[in-house]
């Protein structure tokens, strides 16, 4: 893949982006689930919009690595982001840092950097978000496709390539 750019300046503000991840796996179950993922991505003309789908099961049966192989399999940088209970709106977007005495540098989730770079975001463990955060979410998986920033004042319209899906256990977390 090609070197990933560090950070971008929209509108004046400059976002420190997230790494994609490259594991060293690979999907070995069965291949129409695969397929099932890759065609919640697909979009045949430029008017269609993709799927954003949702993996349910069991904890260690594969979800996390399926969704990764569809992002491989197109060709995309796959970035994780972790869902846990805790997790706020803002966490799924941009975490202002203290960079220095009196500096603030703005970080991109691995969400908002897939949806910038054009990269396929998942999701991991989607269930154990609140509603709060899945509802901060709503602008970018409908047809708007877009997030907005409190921390920074932004909104930043998803690259034609972004692709999401979460995973989510069917356990008691």
């Amino acid at each position: 893949m090609p070197e990933t750019q560090r950070s971008i300046v929209i509108d004046g503000i400059r976002l420190e982006l997230a790494l994609p991840v490259e594991l060293d796996t690979r999907w070995t179950g069965r291949d129409d689930l695969l397929r099932q993922v890759e065609a919640a991505w697909m979009v045949v003309e430029p008017s269609d919009l993709p799927l954003s789908p949702r993996i349910v099961g069991p904890p260690g049966t594969g979800k996390t690595t399926l969704a990764y192989s569809a992002a491989v399999r197109r060709g995309q940088e796959a970035y994780f982001f972790q869902a846990t209970m805790d997790t706020r709106p803002e966490d799924l977007i941009v975490q202002p840092v203290l960079s220095g005495a009196s500096e603030i540098k703005y970080v991109a989730s691995s969400l908002l950097t897939a949806v910038i770079r054009g990269g396929a975001c998942i999701l991991d463990e989607g269930n154990r978000m609140s509603e709060k955060a899945w509802a901060s979410l709503a602008l970018l998986l409908d047809q708007r496709r877009y997030v907005e920033s409190v921390v920074t004042g932004l909104r930043i319209h998803a690259h034609p390539d972004f692709r999401f899906c979460t995973t989510m256990n069917t356990d008691a977390s």
